[in-house]
Parts: structure tokens; sequence; C-alpha cells
């Protein structure tokens, strides 16, 4: 258990029926679905306001073209769950899985004991030969690659009460462990300096010096920091997949407990669309909720980048400052590039450009486009933060 995941539990409740929910309404880049491994990206959507359509829905996964002799050569489909930018080693690990699932009503997102994906899958195969089922669907590592490792059909043991109905996706990264003997200094100075996502951080730092030393002391004195940008870029993009092949709600995200806890009572009948573990299950603080957080931010990005236009436009059509303008100008051109870059992100022409270029050693505009999608999601919360402020 030590040397796997932290959050993964053995307890599942029997099979639901189907949930239906309501699809997030998101656009997509004009993607070829028909190139299933686009490095660890995978594909992305960006508004709001349109829907992906079929783009990674169940039609992605097709049978390999051209007869086969014999009358016995049907072709195996590959699993669903190999979305553009997924490894499958459900042959090495899909025994982990316990039957199939009947139903999927959300994802819940995790992070491992571990700081690397060998490790964790090392981890796996022990858990292989003991017969035990405690695993997840999806393992993302330390570089944001995307593996799938047990069917996504599949029922692996992920989080207590709700495995039966959810997919579960383990992000690479151990937790940090806080000394509250005061050889580290105090809880509160040892928190602000963690890489903590913002929100998560100010709520934390909000709570007075007892409190927090208690919080800090009901959870095992444990706690996660942020994930890194290629690990949000790699997030971001499946649970876009996974939203659209379940008709999951992005929007729908859960929400921290009493006292860090998990105990807010969700059950299945009111469990949100995309869940951190700690926040169904008493687990460290931080399992997952920086994702959560990231996933909400990250959907306000397009909206942001669409205000910080109006705004420029009103400055200019009043004849602002000029400087102010100047400044409204190279914001907005910076992220209305960037949101360019990231509506094409996953798309097959675009990653046969970029390896074109990689290959010829001659970097292009695909090369460019690639850059400022890196560079956004490893500034992710200044970019966000820059934004905000200037339209306020």
């Amino acid at each position: 258990m030590q040397s796997l995941v932290r959050g993964l539990d053995t307890h599942s409740k029997p099979v639901l029926p189907e949930v239906h929910k309501p699809s997030i309404q998101l656009a997509h880049p004009a993607a070829d679905t028909g190139v299933t491994a686009l490095g660890p990206g995978g594909g992305s959507a960006e508004s709001l306001t349109q829907t992906f359509g079929g783009m990674f829905g169940d039609g992605h996964a097709q049978a390999l073209a051209g007869a086969q002799a014999g009358p016995a050569a049907a072709v195996a489909k590959p699993d669903p769950g190999l979305f553009p930018g997924v490894t499958d080693l459900t042959k090495e690990y899909g025994a982990l899985a316990n039957g199939k699932r009947a139903s999927t009503q959300g994802v819940v997102l995790h992070r491992t004991e571990s700081s690397t994906a060998k490790s964790s899958l090392d981890g796996y195969k022990e858990r292989i030969k003991a017969g035990s089922h405690v695993g997840a669907q999806y393992l993302i590592d330390e570089k944001g690659a995307q593996s799938l490792v047990t069917p996504l059909d599949g029922m692996a043991s992920h989080s207590k009460g709700f495995s039966a109905s959810t997919v579960g996706v383990e992000v690479v990264g151990p937790a940090k462990s806080l000394d509250r003997t005061g050889k580290k200094g105090s809880i509160r100075d040892q928190i602000t300096g963690l890489n903590l996502s913002p929100e998560m951080k100010a709520r934390l730092l909000g709570y007075d010096d007892k409190k927090l030393g208690n919080v800090a002391k009901w959870n095992g004195d444990q706690i996660y920091e942020d994930i890194s940008g290629a690990q949000k870029r790699s997030v971001w993009n499946l649970s876009n997949q996974l939203a659209t092949h379940y008709g999951l709600d992005m929007t729908s995200l859960s929400e921290p407990g009493k006292d860090e806890s998990g105990a807010n009572h969700y059950t299945t009948s009111n469990l949100p669309d995309f869940n951190a573990h700690e926040h169904i299950n008493p687990k460290a603080m931080g399992e997952a909720e920086p994702m959560i957080e990231f996933l909400r931010a990250r959907q306000q990005y397009p909206q942001l980048v669409e205000q910080a236009s109006k705004k420029l436009a009103a400055l200019q059509a009043s004849g602002g400052d000029p400087a102010q303008i100047a400044k409204y100008q190279a914001l907005v051109a910076q992220e209305s590039g960037t949101l360019s870059s990231l509506n094409l992100d996953g798309n097959a022409a675009e990653m046969q450009a970029l390896k074109a270029e990689q290959t010829a050693g001659k970097p292009g505009e695909a090369s460019a486009r690639e850059h400022q999608r890196t560079d956004f999601y490893d500034h992710f919360y200044d970019r966000i933060g820059a934004l905000k402020g200037a339209v306020k």
C-alpha cells in the first residue's frame, strides 16, 4: 500500500442503475480522431457555449481496416477509453478490475503515494499477484503522460462507496508531511512555503492557528501540493473526454468537507460529476482538490479572454490612456493567441505538423503553438490572475 496509492479503497457498493447527467456545453477543435496516439496532451475544448458533438464518443474506437485470413478473423475493437494521447496498459494491469460497472455517474480524482509512475505500476503488479482489485482506470504520470490501466468500463476499487459508479483517475505525486513539533516552524509557516493551489491555500491560512493545527492533525499531518503544468494539461483533456463520453457536467464539482475531512455527506444520489477523493472519503488534504480548483478556473479562461477583449475595445472607443491601451493590447494578443493554440490541442493535423518540425529540427508555427500551450499550463495561475485583474 505504501508504494502505490494513498487514497484507493477496497470497498464498493452494488452496481447502481444508469444515472443520466446533463452534458456540459463545450466546443472542440476540428480534430481527426482517427489518430489514436497524439502525445501526452490529448484533445481539449475551449468554449462553454457549444457542444463537443461526437469528437470523442463511441465512434472513436474503430476496428482495424482490411480483411484478414480465415473465417474467424474479426479484429477486436480497442477499449473506448483509449482517447487521443492515452497509452493502453490494460493487458498488463487489466486484472485489477473486478468485473464491469453497469453505470457511470462521475469521476473521482486521486493522487499517488509514489513519486513515479513506475513505482505505482510496480505496486499494481503486486496487487494483482495478491488478488487485489485496488486500483484505478487511468494513471497520469509525473510528466503528464496518460495511461489506461484497467478497461474503462471495469470496476476497480478506488473510492469507498463509489467505485461501482465512478471512473478513477490517478495523478502521480506524493503528499508532504507537516511537522507539528515546531522543529520546522509553525504549521502556518510550513503551509505558506508549500506550492498549494491558490484557493485552497487561502482557505487554510484563513483558519486561526489552533484550528489550522487541528486540521493538520485530523488529516494525519499530510498535505498534497499542486500538480505540474503538464499534469494540468492532461487532467483537463482527459476530463473533457470523459465528460463527453459519459455525458457528464464539468461544472458539477465537489467541495471540501468540514475541517477538510471529507465529511460532506455525498452519496450516490447527490454525487457531483467530478470529485476530489478527499471531498467524498476521509483522506489527506489536497489529494485532488487542486485539480478540482484547476478545472473550475480552466473553464473560466475563454470567458476571461473575451472580457479582456471587450474591455480593450471599450478603452479604444473612449480614447483611453495610450499606455493602458497598449498594456491591454499585449495581454489580449497573448491570451487570444494562446486560446487559438489550445483549440488545436489534440488535433491530428496539428500533431503531425509538430512532429514534422521536430523531426526536421526546424521549429515552425506548430512548435510556436506548442510552446504557447506548454507555457500556459506551466504558468496557469499567473495567467489567470493577470486576466482576472485586467477585467475587474
